[in-house]
C-alpha cells in the first residue's frame, strides 16, 4: 500500500518530463533552432578579451553558438533537453548534458564553475527561482553569472497588449495557448528574484537589446534604452556575482 502513491507520482512526472522534452524537440526545432544558429558569438561582449582556462557552464544552451568563441581556451558546458541542438554544440567542442530544467537540479559540485550562462531560459520554466538557486549554489564565489529574460512590457508590446493583442511576442509566431514563455518578467521582479536568491548585480547590458522607433540616430537608442530600459529594452541582461 505504501509504494501505490510514490508510483503514481512517479508515472505524472514522467509523463510532464516527456511531453516537455517531446514539445521541444518538435515544436522549438521546426519554429526557432534556425533562429537559434544565427546568433553566432552573440555575448562577446558580456566577457573581457582573453578568457581562459574556466569552467564554464551554459544552461539552456540550444546549439551554442552565441558562446562559441569560448570554446577553444575554456571546458565549456551545455546543458539542454534537445539532443539534436546538444549534437550540435558537441560537434563545437561543447560537453554535452541532456537534462530538463524543470527538474530543477543540476548535477555538479558546489562552487564549480568559474562562469555559468543563463540567457533566455527562465521564461521557460515553471519555477525558475529552483534553478536560479541551483546556478547559485554551483558557482564559485569569485565567478559569475550572465542571466537574462525577455521584457514583454516595452513600449512597443504595452500597445499591442493596449489594443488587445496580447502578450506573445510579434516575431515568435505563436498563440497564447501555444507559446514557450510562461513567465513574465518585469525589470522590477526580475531584480527582486535575484537577490532573494544572493546575486549582486555588477553590470547591465540594456544598450545591447534595443527596439525603438526606426530611423532614430544610434546613440539616441542606447541612451533611451540604458536610460528607460523598461520602456526600451526588449531584454534584460545582468551580470552578477554571488553576494
Amino acid at each position: 500500500m505504501d509504494n501505490k502513491p510514490f508510483r503514481k507520482n512517479n508515472i505524472k512526472g514522467f509523463q510532464k518530463q516527456s511531453y516537455l522534452k517531446s514539445y521541444y524537440e518538435n515544436e522549438y526545432k521546426e519554429a526557432h533552432l534556425q533562429s537559434d544558429l544565427r546568433r553566432k558569438n552573440r555575448l562577446y561582449f558580456c566577457f573581457e578579451k582573453g578568457i581562459k582556462d574556466k569552467r564554464i557552464l551554459n544552461v539552456g544552451s540550444g546549439p551554442g553558438v552565441d558562446i562559441e568563441f569560448l570554446v577553444n581556451e575554456n571546458e565549456v558546458h551545455a546543458i539542454d533537453i534537445v539532443e539534436e541542438t546538444l549534437q550540435i554544440a558537441a560537434s563545437k567542442g561543447f560537453i554535452p548534458h541532456n537534462i530538463d530544467l524543470n527538474m530543477g537540479y543540476l548535477p555538479f559540485k558546489k562552487d564549480y564553475f568559474d562562469v555559468i550562462i543563463a540567457t533566455d531560459i527562465l521564461e521557460h520554466l515553471f519555477q525558475p527561482k529552483k534553478l536560479l538557486c541551483e546556478i547559485h549554489r554551483v558557482l564559485k564565489k569569485d565567478g559569475f553569472a550572465i542571466v537574462s529574460v525577455p521584457n514583454h512590457f516595452y513600449w512597443n508590446m504595452r500597445i499591442r497588449i493596449l489594443t488587445g493583442k496580447g502578450i506573445v511576442l510579434p516575431f515568435h509566431n505563436s498563440n497564447e495557448w501555444d507559446y514557450f514563455h510562461i513567465r513574465f518578467f518585469t525589470l522590477r521582479s526580475f531584480k527582486k528574484l535575484l537577490n532573494e536568491i544572493g546575486f549582486v548585480i555588477i553590470e547591465e547590458f540594456y544598450d545591447k537589446f534595443i527596439n525603438i522607433p526606426k530611423g532614430l540616430p544610434h546613440f539616441i537608442d542606447r541612451w533611451l534604452a540604458r536610460k528607460f530600459p523598461t520602456l526600451f529594452s526588449m531584454h534584460f541582461m545582468v551580470k552578477v556575482t554571488k553576494r
